[in-house]
């Protein structure tokens, strides 16, 4: 078995990110609310910052709970470890995947990877332009179902096709 672990620093960004994001911007919304009783419009700049909030909260909620930062792969398997604030061990045979969507499968190489298993219906996510994670990626694409590596092959294609008219 072959294992991928995010970076010291980029286990810091994913898992801890959000308190230092929501922090600043709660001091902003803070300032905002209190300006707000002497100009009406800086309610505009209280939603706003606000909705941030909100909006990167719920990102890193989607990480805590989809995304392992250790993931251990061979021939026939991952086992996903590491979750935040979790114990969870997930084992998914190459086999049982029936997609994977984001990333490069979605023309943005940037966005994470989710892999669906479809034998117990639960998603896992990584991000591939971390660390080795792009070897993760080929030895994925090397042991999945070959109608699925064809679709996804065929998507790429398109994206192709598509960005050069």
């Amino acid at each position: 078995m072959t294992t991928f672990e995010y970076s010291f620093f980029a286990k810091l960004i994913y898992r801890y990110g959000n308190i230092i994001a929501t922090f600043f911007l709660s001091i902003h919304l803070i300032t905002s609310v209190i300006i707000m009783f002497e100009k009406w419009y800086f309610v505009f700049f209280a939603l706003i910052n606000g909705f941030f909030i909100f909006i990167i909260n719920k990102y890193f909620i989607k990480t805590y709970r989809l995304f392992p930062f250790k993931i251990e792969a061979d021939n026939e398997k991952l086992v996903c470890h590491n979750f935040l604030m979790s114990k969870k061990e997930i084992k998914i045979n190459h086999s049982d995947i029936e997609n994977i969507t984001g990333g490069i499968f979605s023309g943005f190489p940037t966005r994470p990877i989710y892999i669906y298993d479809g034998e117990q219906k639960i998603t896992i996510g990584f991000y591939s332009h971390v660390g080795k994670f792009q070897n993760l990626l080929t030895v994925i694409l090397k042991n999945i179902p070959q109608p699925l590596y064809n679709r996804l092959l065929e998507g790429m294609k398109e994206m192709r096709v598509e960005r050069k008219k």
